[in-house]
């Protein structure tokens, strides 16, 4: 009797914050497609990030509700190994202990990135996730307000993001998101050239 290699279900990312826009390198060659989903759990606004300076992502939250992500479609002849690295790395994570399987109906292995939430219940009303995107907006173009803008450009609303960006239009003086991106970018500059 021969041997017979065991076949690997296809990968997919499930994404439903920056990874959707932004992949970053290494996963990006490997996407051979993109299907939008719903995420199968609760996401809110969660987390703050260190690679966001601070702002308020994205996480698994019983606060938050599903919203519309998108499955990224690993190229077939990607390993789960391969694919756990690079969402290991891409994620900012030291080990792929950040990485899980996510039950979802089809023929594919899901996984995505589980990171913890940090911000405790008063930290996730959209007075103080406004207050920490802001002041993450101070530091780099890669902050809080941006996160937040880019989420809602791909349709992903979760029960806070309203709510949260008219917190953040308030706080910077601005008519849309857009606007106080670009409004924190000259503060920024302005700050930069004066210091």
């Amino acid at each position: 009797m021969g041997a017979v290699p065991i076949r690997q279900r296809r990968i997919a990312v499930l994404a439903y914050g920056s990874l959707i826009r932004e992949p970053g390198t290494g996963l990006a060659m490997v996407i051979a497609g993109v299907e939008p989903c719903r995420t199968p759990f609760p996401v809110e606004y969660g987390r703050a990030s260190r690679r966001w300076h601070g702002g308020p992502v994205l996480v698994p939250h019983e606060r938050g509700a599903p919203v519309d992500g998108a499955l990224l479609l690993l190229a077939d002849d990607v390993d789960l190994g391969t694919a756990i690295d690079l969402l290991a790395s891409r994620e900012g994570l030291e080990s792929a202990r950040g990485v899980v399987e996510v039950e979802m109906p089809g023929d594919r292995l899901v996984i995505a990135a589980s990171l913890p939430r940090n911000l405790p219940a008063p930290d996730m009303e959209p007075d103080a996730l406004a207050r920490r995107a802001v002041e993450s907006a101070r530091h780099d173009a890669r902050n809080g307000v941006a996160y937040l803008n880019g989420a809602m450009r791909s349709g992903i609303l979760t029960p806070a993001s309203e709510a949260y960006a008219e917190r953040v239009m308030d706080r910077v003086g601005a008519t849309s998101l857009d606007e106080a991106e670009r409004l924190l970018a000259f503060a920024r500059s302005t700050a930069t050239l004066e210091g």
